[in-house]
C-alpha cells in the first residue's frame, strides 16, 4: 500500500512537473528571444535571399538599393547585413589563422540583434560612413587570440588587412544560443569595408524597422512593394514579419492556459448546477409536507450556503474568463474557404515540400535561426506538458481518488508539490540561461484547475461514503 501511494504521488509531482513545464520556461523562451531581437525586439520584418549561390548579385543590394528603400519605406530604420562568396573566412594574428563567421553590417544592427558587449562599443555611423577599419570580435577569439578577453585596442588581419578592435562581445550561454551557435568565432566590421576588399561579398539580408500590424500582412506587403520599386522580384526573397512570429510563439503557453482555464470553468459550472439541483429538490421535498414561506425559514441557512457557493463558483468564472482569453492568431494561408476541402490541405502539404525542396542551400540570417530555435523548443515543451503532462496529472488524480486521505491534508501536500514544481522549473530556466517572464495569472489558472478537480474527487469520496 506505502509502494502504490508513493507512486501515485511521484505520478502526480511529474503530472505538476510537465504541465507547468511550457508556462514557466515557455514565457522564459518567448521573453530570451524578443531579448537576443535587440532593442526593436520582434517588431521589424526581415528580408533574406532565397539564392544563396548567386555570383552574378541579381538577388543582392547595393548601398544605393537601401537608400532608395528607406525612402520608399518612409524609414531610417533599416539594417543590412553582408556575407563573403568565400567557403571558409579567416582572422589572423602574426602566423596563426583563426576560423569564423565574417559579418559584415551597419551601425543600426544592435537595434536589431540583442549583442551584449563586454567592453568597448559597436561600429558607429561615422566609422561606418569613413570605411575605418574595425572589427568586433567575441569573447571567445579574443582569448584564442591574445589570451585575454580586454583586447579592445588591439589589431588582427582581414583579408590581409589590418583592422582595429573597437569592442568584445559575450558569447550567449543561454539553451536558445547554444542551439543556433555553430562553432565559429564571431567577428563584426563595417560591410562598406568587407564589399570593398572582399569582391565576393553582397549584402543579402535586411531587417526593417515595422510597427505591430496586428494578424494583417500589412508589413510583408509594404515591403514586398518597396522592393519591386527598387528593381527587386519579391518572390526571390524569404520575407517575414517578425510581429507574427511573436504572436505565434506567445500563444502557445496561452493555448494551454486557455485549456485548463476552460476545464476550470465547466467544473464549477458543474457545481452551480449539482448546486441548483439540491435546492430545487429540497424545496420540493419539503413542500409536500409545509409551506413554501416555512420550508424558507426553516432551511434559510443550508440554502444561503449553497446560493453562496453558487455566486463565488460564478464570480471565479468570471475570473478565470478574465484570466485566459486572448485572440488567437492563425496564419491566413493555413485558413480553406471552405472547412473540408482536401484538395487545400494536399496542396498546402505539397507547397511545404516544394519550400523546402527549393531553400535547400539557403543559409538562414542569425535571428531566423534564434526564432527556429525558439520555436522547435517551444513546440517541444507545448507536446510535452499538454500531451505527457496532462495525461500523468489526469491519471495522478484519478488514483488519488482511490486513497484514503483526509481532504483536509490533500490540498496542502498538492500545493507543496506545485511550488516545487515551479522552483524546480524556474531553476531550469536560470540554468539555462533564460529569464524569469513567468505569467502569473497562468500558474493561477493552473492551480485552480488542481485545486478544483481535488475538490471534485474529495466531493466524490464524501459523497460515496454517504451511498455506502
Amino acid at each position: 500500500m506505502m509502494k502504490r501511494r508513493k507512486a501515485v504521488w511521484v505520478l502526480t509531482f511529474s503530472g505538476i512537473l510537465l504541465m507547468l513545464s511550457l508556462i514557466i520556461l515557455g514565457g522564459a523562451l518567448v521573453e530570451q528571444c524578443a531579448r537576443l531581437n535587440g532593442a526593436y525586439s520582434m517588431q521589424k520584418v526581415l528580408v533574406s535571399g532565397k539564392n544563396q549561390a548567386d555570383p552574378q548579385g541579381k538577388n543582392s543590394f547595393s548601398i544605393d538599393d537601401i537608400k532608395r528603400l528607406k525612402k520608399e519605406l518612409s524609414t531610417k530604420d533599416i539594417s543590412y547585413t553582408a556575407r563573403s562568396g568565400l567557403v571558409d573566412t579567416s582572422v589572423s594574428s602574426g602566423s596563426r589563422a583563426f576560423p569564423v563567421r565574417l559579418i559584415g553590417t551597419d551601425y543600426m544592427y544592435p537595434m536589431f540583434s540583442g549583442l551584449a558587449l563586454e567592453e568597448g562599443s559597436f561600429i558607429t555611423q561615422k566609422q561606418e560612413e569613413e570605411g575605418v577599419m574595425v572589427a568586433i570580435i567575441d569573447e571567445e577569439l579574443a582569448w584564442d587570440i591574445f589570451r585575454t578577453k580586454n583586447a579592445t585596442g588591439k589589431t588582427i588581419d582581414i583579408f590581409g588587412a589590418a583592422f582595429r578592435i573597437i569592442g568584445v562581445i559575450e558569447k550567449d550561454d543561454s539553451i536558445t544560443g547554444k542551439l543556433t551557435d555553430d562553432g565559429l568565432s564571431e567577428v563584426y566590421i563595417p560591410a562598406s569595408v568587407m564589399l570593398e576588399l572582399d569582391t565576393t561579398a553582397r549584402i543579402t539580408d535586411l531587417q526593417i524597422k515595422t510597427a505591430d500590424a496586428n494578424t494583417l500582412d500589412q508589413n510583408t506587403t509594404e515591403v514586398s512593394a518597396a522592393i519591386r520599386q527598387i528593381g527587386k522580384d519579391p518572390p526571390s526573397y524569404k520575407i517575414s514579419d517578425y510581429n507574427l512570429k511573436l504572436a505565434l510563439m506567445e500563444q502557445k503557453p496561452l493555448l494551454l492556459v486557455f485549456i485548463l482555464g476552460i476545464a476550470s470553468m465547466l467544473i464549477l459550472l458543474s457545481h452551480v448546477k449539482n448546486l441548483s439541483k439540491e435546492i430545487y429538490f429540497l424545496i420540493r421535498d419539503r413542500c409536500k409536507t409545509d409551506y413554501f414561506s416555512n420550508v424558507i425559514k426553516h432551511n434559510l441557512k443550508g440554502i444561503g450556503r449553497r446560493i453562496l457557493e453558487m455566486a463565488l463558483s460564478l464570480t471565479g468564472i468570471v475570473l478565470i474568463w478574465i484570466g485566459i482569453r486572448f485572440t488567437i492568431y492563425i496564419p491566413p494561408q493555413n485558413i480553406p474557404d471552405e472547412l473540408i476541402n482536401i484538395s487545400y490541405y494536399s496542396d498546402l502539404i505539397k507547397a511545404a515540400i516544394q519550400g523546402g525542396i527549393q531553400n535547400r542551400g539557403y543559409v538562414a540570417p542569425q535571428a531566423e535561426l534564434i526564432a527556429n530555435a525558439s520555436d522547435m523548443l517551444l513546440n517541444l515543451l507545448f507536446c510535452i506538458s499538454f500531451l505527457l503532462g496532462s495525461l500523468l496529472l489526469y491519471a495522478g488524480l484519478r488514483e488519488l481518488k482511490e486513497l484514503n486521505m483526509d481532504s483536509s491534508r490533500l490540498t496542502p501536500v498538492l500545493g507543496l508539490l506545485f511550488i516545487l514544481s515551479m522552483g524546480i522549473l524556474t531553476a531550469a530556466a536560470f540554468l539555462s540561461g533564460l529569464p524569469y517572464a513567468t505569467d502569473v495569472k497562468g500558474v493561477l489558472v493552473a492551480w485552480a484547475f488542481i485545486f478544483l478537480n481535488n475538490s471534485q474527487i474529495t466531493k466524490r469520496k464524501e459523497s460515496d461514503v454517504k451511498n455506502v
